[in-house]
């Protein structure tokens, strides 16, 4: 009966959330930079499935997992828009991770308090939106959340099959974003089996047929471009993109402290019960095994991350389920003063909400009026929720309130709201107005960092010249009579400083970058 029910509910939250994650998935267009850039990746596998190009150039950044994933959803689902079809690697990974992290904690902690932890990853902002998003990090995540999990399992039950399958799932992530997957989970494997002074699950007859396996898995693809591409290709993938960056990243430089200002918005408002969460899984360190094992998974990569010297928000991805557990644990606690003080708190801040959406003013007010009132009246109700129930002291109806919440924004978001924002982020107008002026025939520059989502949507591939090479552009212009050049609006002064008789042919806002196209002919005194 009691795996009959559990089927049931995985059913259930399987079903909940492919409506969260896959309604209108493919109701904006990619966007730069990064999705782009992986879009036209992926096109370019259809000529190399070993080596992945961008514009036609050996691309080393990553290992290719996450290209194959996408690409094999591109194929199987070819019937839909690449938009729906290229992203659903991400939500199928989202889902993954919900329904093996349902499952997991079900065996250890139970089933109410694993219906919490669930609810509380699915409905985090930054979860919802990478398993939306056409990007490297829920693939990622979702192999080495797995793994992590599968070792927990293997702790609890003693079943060599999750060993063998930690090792598998630890050399996919390998294969999707490199050494960083073991250097984030190997550490929490080792501290937790010196918590429990377990070494010899850890070190026994399995470990090395479980390392060998890995390698397996890992080597064939490192062997194959090394022969292709030589050692650079090895040199750009393992040490540039992950050591060299980790202690001095080129992009993204951020303080010690940038994930303390960044995770309590990624994980509003559970962020919240945080501190209590923490409070008690220090106090539960001795008994409870389960929430030692998440805690020193979110310990550790919280200080392992915050040490690279390059941070994003979205790096904090692999860490929300371990801090889904923890909150979990003390988030339904009517009785806790503290509990019912941040409830108080997270209904003023939905009122805030509410109230802000409905009656600040933007630029963008008047077309996103509708939008805003309904999210501003799904704010306020939340909060009368949340205060009616926890003056009865009812936790539960509190969360409900808020989860309810959280699910129907996300639900504007994705039937309304980002069709709309669409139109000042998507490039897809530009690359057609380079489309429409160049042809099949005439050149067109990208003068730059790259920015493949051009590529990708112009359909045709660019000549690249990187950020600052005017003697670059020179060359090339004293080879062509005519092409265009498309450019940032920061560089735009050296593209008519080393080309006086380049004519601007539009300019547009696309997101927070102003881009600029120019036409170059020799006839205009270039």
């Amino acid at each position: 009966m009691d795996n009959a029910r559990t089927a049931k509910i995985a059913l259930v939250l399987i079903l909940a959330v492919s409506a969260l994650f896959f309604t209108n998935l493919g109701g904006r267009d990619f966007w730069a930079p990064d999705e782009g850039d992986f879009a036209q990746i992926v096109k370019e596998l259809d000529k190399d499935l070993v080596v992945p190009h961008l514009n036609g150039e050996a691309y080393g950044e990553k290992p290719p997992l996450f290209y194959y994933a996408v690409f094999a959803c591109a194929k199987i689902f070819r019937w839909l828009p690449e938009e729906t079809s290229m992203r659903l690697a991400s939500s199928f990974a989202a889902i993954a991770v919900i329904v093996v992290f349902f499952l997991t904690l079900k065996a250890r902690f139970g089933l109410t308090r694993t219906l919490y932890a669930t609810a509380i990853l699915g409905l985090t902002p930054l979860f919802y939106w990478q398993a939306r998003y056409l990007q490297v990090d829920m693939v990622f995540s979702a192999a080495l959340v797995v793994a992590l999990l599968l070792f927990f399992q293997y702790m609890e039950t003693g079943r060599k099959v999750w060993y063998y399958l930690f090792f598998v799932c630890l050399a996919l992530a390998f294969m999707t974003k490199g050494p960083l997957s073991v250097a984030l989970a190997a550490p929490v494997v080792v501290l937790y089996c010196a918590t429990e002074r377990r070494w010899r699950a850890l070190l026994n007859r399995h470990t090395c047929p479980g390392i060998l396996l890995f390698i397996a898995i890992v080597l064939p693809w490192y062997l194959a471009v090394y022969a292709r591409e030589g050692f650079p290709y090895l040199y750009e993938n393992i040490l540039r993109q992950n050591f060299l960056r980790f202690f001095d990243a080129w992009s993204h430089r951020r303080p010690f402290y940038y994930y303390f200002t960044t995770l309590p918005l990624d994980f509003f408002p559970f962020s919240l019960f945080l501190p209590l969460g923490l409070y008690a899984a220090a106090k539960g360190w001795g008994t409870d095994r389960g929430t030692r094992f998440f805690t020193l998974w979110f310990i550790w990569f919280f200080f392992f991350l915050s040490l690279s010297s390059g941070k994003i928000s979205k790096y904090m991805l692999p860490a929300l389920p371990a801090l889904a557990v923890i909150v979990s644990g003390t988030i339904t606690d009517g009785r806790s003063i503290y509990n019912r003080i941040v409830f108080a708190v997270t209904a003023g801040v939905f009122a805030a909400l509410g109230i802000g959406l409905i009656v600040y003013r933007t630029s963008l007010y008047g077309e996103f009026l509708p939008e805003r009132i309904i999210l501003g009246s799904l704010a306020l109700c939340a909060a009368v929720l949340i205060f009616l129930s926890m003056r009865h002291r009812r936790a539960g109806a509190a969360f409900a309130a808020i989860a309810v919440f959280m699910a129907l924004a996300y639900m504007t978001g994705n039937v309304s709201i980002f069709e709309k924002w669409n139109r000042y982020k998507s490039p897809k107008p530009m690359a057609r107005k380079i489309r429409a002026l160049a042809g099949d025939t005439v050149p067109w520059v990208y003068y730059g960092s790259m920015r493949g989502v051009y590529v990708y949507y112009v359909g045709r591939f660019a000549v690249h010249v990187e950020e600052h090479d005017v003697a670059g552009l020179k060359e090339f212009a004293s080879r062509h009579k005519e092409f265009y050049i498309l450019t940032r609006s920061r560089d735009a002064e050296e593209v008519t400083g080393a080309l006086p008789g380049a004519v601007v042919e539009t300019e547009d806002r696309i997101g927070d970058t102003a881009m600029v196209l120019f036409t170059m002919r020799k006839g205009n005194g270039g």
